[in-house]
């Protein structure tokens, strides 16, 4: 945390030279100026002139701060953006510094990123308004500028990569130079010798001027033949655009009546005027009331565990006096009377539908603009040399191309399944000759048994392999010998030419190797010497490294006492202001503004808020036995009702017929 705050610092400072911060200063700072640094270096890094944000709403504030960290691709510690947003608006240190440095130390490649977003950003259109042609083809045109624009950046990217030196381009520019004097001075010469000096001299100038204005109106009108394909290109794909609309027209047009038409306009009619009257104000009403409670949220400060237990109290009491208009209600109320309860009920169940058809018919008016936005899209990217997404018509002729080789396909399956039959009968078949042929094993076995000749067959058949297989070893061996023969031989005669090779060079070798073995002796003294004094060293090097760490420590332990004391410094000095002026209300005699009083009289108030809510305590529970008798009441009541259901219900078992009129009820017994 130390080393971070010092690096925000010395990064502030070398980023405002005019304003002189230091770490106890800023690790001092309010909310409030942590924050209006924290927009200061955001706008310097945007090149934008900067903003007090004592002056600007903080909820502006916070939301232009979060736009440009989002252009900026910052991604909080903790993942959650909305967590950040309501640190941001408490001012809190433990995530202002890590934003702080994290853009101080990438200031470089935000720059660029801020330069870039704030011209590639594109404008959100809704999709209820691209159906407009002239809002798409100006959104159209926008796109087409942000698509030079890259181009334009990327090319002065590369030019900047390619990092050309300016002593070099002022070189080329010399010899150019040097190259366009000499030019000039030979089409003097020419101009002289084989013009001036020819007599056709007007006839080759009227020539010449002739192939350069035919060469600029060839260059007009290769401009113009492009100008004028690209505009081709345009006037095709709105062409198709307008025949598929003129299709999907006429394809909704079909079977059409005046009557089914006016009765789909009155259905939009009536559609839309209940958008328009009935569920955007309450939308708009809702929202409004929502934002109005997420405002009241936001300006309230962080509440207690008093100041909760309090309002959960209050939402107890207000329930419980909800509860009892309500029970006060339904005893005043006569359900018999009230003839419009299931009138109402339909009602509102006709506007709960209602609303829910609202809800799922603007969910596919969004589907329906996405899609037609997202088909124009791939409308615009296809080359003009390309063809349309398949129409219905173009598709079930596709379906009918498309039916001869399923059929095709279906023959060749069935020959497929006919030939698998034929191999699983083969298969078969194979099998059955295999247990055929064991079984003629088997009863060749059991006759040679019976003839005292058991293991005849197979004797003969394996002396018949061993004699095959003898044969075939003895071949291999014969030709393995005769090549290995070869091979010692040619193995000889190659070590004898080395060895004459190689007998000088070992003449030579022999007094190299004495020297080496002395060499070896007398290097192994000195690596002995070399060890010894690289330990000296190492042991003195760890020595120096170990005392220059206890100094750095102490000289860190002293900056933090240091830093420690000018804090408890700071906080004795304004201990020392407060009971100066403690002492001055004291001697002026004016003992309401001292802080004692001030005291004082929140100790009264919070005393005189304890009574009267041990006061409410016991009226709460004197009223206790009195709550418990009502309740008591109104099980009796319930159980009248029910008895009186099961009367009822036994009553008309019994062939009777119950009538209720006017609070009277009357049992007919029908003879």
């Amino acid at each position: 945390m130390n080393a971070q705050l010092k690096y925000v610092v010395d990064e502030l400072k070398a980023l405002y030279p005019k304003k002189d911060y230091n770490i106890i200063e800023f690790d001092g700072f309010e909310p409030d100026q942590l924050v209006q640094i924290l927009s200061n270096v955001i706008c310097t890094i945007e090149s934008k002139e900067a903003v007090n944000t004592r002056s600007e709403n903080r909820e502006m504030t916070i939301k232009r701060l979060l736009n440009s960290l989002y252009i900026m691709k910052y991604r909080p510690p903790s993942g959650n953006e909305y967590d950040l947003a309501q640190s941001l608006f408490l001012g809190e240190k433990s995530a202002i510094l890590p934003l702080l440095e994290w853009l101080l130390k990438e200031r470089p490649t935000l720059e660029k990123r801020a330069y870039l977003g704030r011209y590639l950003i594109k404008i959100e259109v809704p999709p209820a308004l691209r159906g407009d042609s002239n809002l798409e083809e100006l959104f159209e045109n926008y796109e087409q500028l942000l698509e030079t624009f890259k181009d334009a950046h990327r090319e002065r990217e590369q030019l900047l990569s390619a990092g050309s030196n300016t002593g070099e381009l002022r070189g080329d520019l010399a010899v150019m130079e040097r190259e366009r004097e000499i030019v000039a001075a030979k089409v003097a010469t020419l101009q002289k010798t084989r013009v001036e000096g020819s007599k056709a001299n007007a006839a080759l100038l009227a020539r010449v001027k002739a192939l350069r204005e035919s060469r600029a109106k060839r260059d007009m009108l290769l401009e113009q033949k492009a100008r004028l394909q690209t505009t081709c290109v345009e006037m095709e794909r709105f062409v198709a655009r307008t025949k598929q609309q003129v299709a999907e027209a006429r394809r909704a047009a079909h079977g059409v009546t005046p009557q089914g038409l006016l009765q789909r306009a009155e259905e939009e009619e009536k559609v839309s005027t209940y958008i328009a009257n009935e569920k955007i104000p309450a939308d708009m009403k809702s929202g409004q009331t929502q934002l109005q409670l997420l405002r009241e949220v936001a300006s309230q400060t962080c509440l207690t565990r008093s100041d909760l237990a309090q309002v959960e109290q209050q939402v107890r009491a207000l329930s419980s006096e909800v509860n009892a208009l309500l029970e006060r209600r339904m005893a005043a109320a006569d359900p018999a009377d009230d003839k419009l309860t299931p009138f109402k009920q339909q009602a509102a169940m006709l506007g709960r539908k209602k609303e829910a058809a609202a809800e799922a018919l603007g969910e596919l008016k969004k589907e329906s603009a996405a899609l037609k936005s997202k088909l124009e899209k791939i409308q615009g990217q296809l080359m003009p040399g390309e063809e349309l997404p398949l129409t219905e018509e173009q598709f079930k002729k596709y379906m009918g191309q498309l039916k001869p080789r399923t059929e095709l396909f279906k023959a060749k399956r069935s020959q497929l399944s006919s030939q698998t039959a034929e191999c699983g009968v083969l298969s078969r078949t194979l099998e059955i000759l295999r247990s055929n042929h064991e079984l003629a094993q088997r009863q060749l076995g059991d006759e040679e048994r019976r003839l005292g000749l058991s293991g005849y067959s197979s004797t003969a058949s394996q002396l018949a392999e061993v004699n095959a297989a003898k044969t075939e070893l003895d071949l291999q061996k014969e030709s393995k010998l005769e090549a290995l023969s070869k091979t010692i031989l040619e193995l000889n005669q190659i070590i004898a030419s080395k060895k004459a090779k190689l007998a000088p060079a070992i003449q030579e070798l022999r007094p190299l190797r004495e020297q080496y073995q002395a060499s070896l002796a007398d290097f192994n003294k000195l690596k002995q010497v070399y060890d010894a004094t690289a330990a000296n060293l190492g042991s003195a090097s760890n020595k120096i490294e170990q005392e220059i760490k206890q100094i750095e420590e102490e000289t860190r332990q002293a900056a933090s006492e240091a830093a420690l004391f000018g804090a408890k410094t700071e906080v004795v000095d304004a201990q020392k202001e407060m009971l100066v002026q403690e002492m001055a209300f004291y001697k002026s005699g004016d003992k309401s503004k001292s802080l004692r009083e001030r005291l004082n009289a929140k100790i009264a108030e919070e005393e005189k808020r304890g009574r009267h809510l041990k006061e409410a305590q016991r009226a709460m529970k004197d009223s206790e036995p009195a709550n418990e008798r009502q309740t008591m009441l109104w099980e009796n009541v319930e159980r009248i009702f029910a008895a009186k259901l099961r009367h009822v219900t036994t009553a008309r078992r019994d062939s009777g017929v119950f009538r209720r009129e006017r609070g009277a009820e009357t049992l007919v017994i029908l003879n």
